[in-house]
């Protein structure tokens, strides 16, 4: 391990804006060329990071070197990050004459802070155009204006690339090196017991330390806790309280109107959600519980939403999902979390919030509801222009699934889980066209590919 951080910070480039400039100016080409949603995007906006990352001065360059190795192997680096990071600070710190305090979450923490990016992602805006100027025939076709136009879109656009691409990485990073700091303190202590006094010995059996918090020592636990329960509907039920309440005071669909967080069906609305007043629609009307059972084959969550935050629609369709294992924001993790059902439509597996899934399971919601609700659904025609999909999905290794698994596990009051919006920890959350189609798209293309290797194996 130390010889890799070692590598990692003493990698710095001596000429980081020089660096920079080149990856940001060809990562905002790329951007601009790239289709939305592709791979290809997503990597230049990757790569347009790391380049204003470079920026900062001594310390850029290695952590992008070490932001790379993360994205590339999470499971192992992310344990180690502190590491990384204090031998970062601690190589910037010889080499440059800095002092720089070793406070690594503090560092991580401040590698996606959006206005201290912007500040940087401006600098090489300026760099950039001042090249530009420099050549005649970049100002006869107005390059320099057009680049610094486009660069201040993007700084923009800033804050969502940083949560969609690195953000989720590096808090996942924080909460296991953490982890693995209090369960290294703990197995050390447990060491310090067990030495024989006579002989300064410790005992064989105590001297392996615990990395971190697995997720095999998390589904252990919960197998323990509700052993007559499908484990999936006990990591479900908690995915389901928590998507619930991200609609309510994320979004802010009906936040001032419900009353009885964690109280289910004894919680109340002041105002009833309805096809005018926002709110949740299904089940009663009623947020669910962080308990063990979660909604086996419905719909999780249809809402009254705020078009504002919906795609200009009235309505919501939300499918919530939860891992015990690490979460990832991309759109081929996504897509393995949903389910397929055995009987097909026009020839195609039916996957879980394709629209006819999505569409044979409104006709069932609404005809619970008022008629106002089911005139805007044009009496029965139901239409995909009516709803836009949600999908949410949250890690229990993290907060605030963390919070609300141990709650669950330990028999902790409500009080104990009030966070639900992803500002402390990660809630990954993929909404809209035509994010949500290509999710689909993208399990129906496994399920192609897997059908065409059973059969070539036969």
């Amino acid at each position: 391990m130390g010889d890799m951080a070692f590598a990692i910070a003493s990698s710095i480039p001596p000429a980081s804006l020089v660096v920079a400039v080149s990856e940001v100016a060809k990562a905002a080409w790329d951007m601009f060329q790239a289709k939305d949603n592709s791979p290809e995007k997503s990597q230049a906006k990757f790569q347009l990071l790391m380049g204003i990352i470079c920026v900062i001065p001594g310390i850029g360059g290695g952590f992008r070197l070490a932001f790379k190795s993360l994205i590339r192997k999470p499971q192992y680096y992310g344990p180690v990050m502190f590491d990384v990071v204090v031998a970062i600070l601690e190589e910037a710190n010889r080499l440059f004459k800095m002092d720089l305090p070793l406070n690594p979450e503090k560092y991580l923490t401040q590698m996606i802070d959006v206005p201290m990016l912007q500040g940087y992602l401006d600098e090489v805006r300026e760099k950039c155009v001042a090249e530009l100027n420099d050549y005649t025939a970049a100002r006869w076709l107005g390059l320099p204006e057009k680049l610094d136009g486009f660069l201040r879109e993007i700084s923009k656009q800033l804050a969502t690339i940083i949560e969609d691409i690195l953000a989720p990485a590096v808090r996942i990073a924080i909460e296991r090196c953490i982890m693995r700091r209090k369960n290294s303190a703990k197995t050390s202590n447990t060491t310090s017991k067990n030495t024989n006094q006579g002989t300064g010995t410790t005992n064989k059996g105590n001297s392996k330390p615990t990395v971190s918090k697995s997720q095999g020592n998390l589904t252990a636990r919960i197998r323990s806790k509700f052993n007559n329960i499908n484990m999936n509907f006990v990591i479900g039920g908690v995915g389901e309280h928590i998507a619930d309440y991200y609609c309510l005071e994320k979004l802010g669909w009906g936040k001032d109107h419900w009353d009885g967080h964690d109280k289910y069906r004894q919680g109340t609305w002041r105002t009833e959600p309805s096809s005018i007043s926002l709110g949740k629609l299904n089940e009663g009307y009623k947020l669910n519980k962080n308990h063990a059972i979660g909604n086996e084959d419905g719909i999780d969550g249809f809402w009254r939403a705020d078009p504002l935050n919906n795609q200009g629609k009235k309505y919501a369709v939300i499918e919530a999902k939860a891992t015990t294992g690490v979460a990832r924001p991309t759109t081929k993790y996504v897509a393995s979390k949903l389910g397929v059902l055995k009987k097909k439509h026009e020839g195609k597996p039916i996957i879980q919030m394709d629209h006819h899934w999505v569409q044979e399971r409104i006709k069932i919601e609404i005809a619970k509801l008022p008629k106002s609700i089911n005139n805007d659904f044009r009496s029965g025609k139901i239409g995909n222009s009516m709803y836009t999909r949600h999908i949410i999905v949250v890690s229990l290794l993290v907060d605030p699934g963390l919070s609300h698994i141990d709650a669950l596990l330990n028999d902790k009051s409500e009080l104990d889980h009030t966070r639900h919006d992803g500002t402390e920890g990660i809630v990954i959350h993929k909404y809209g066209e035509p994010t949500i189609e290509n999710i689909i798209k993208a399990k129906r293309e496994r399920l192609e590919n897997k059908g065409k290797k059973n059969k070539s194996k036969k």
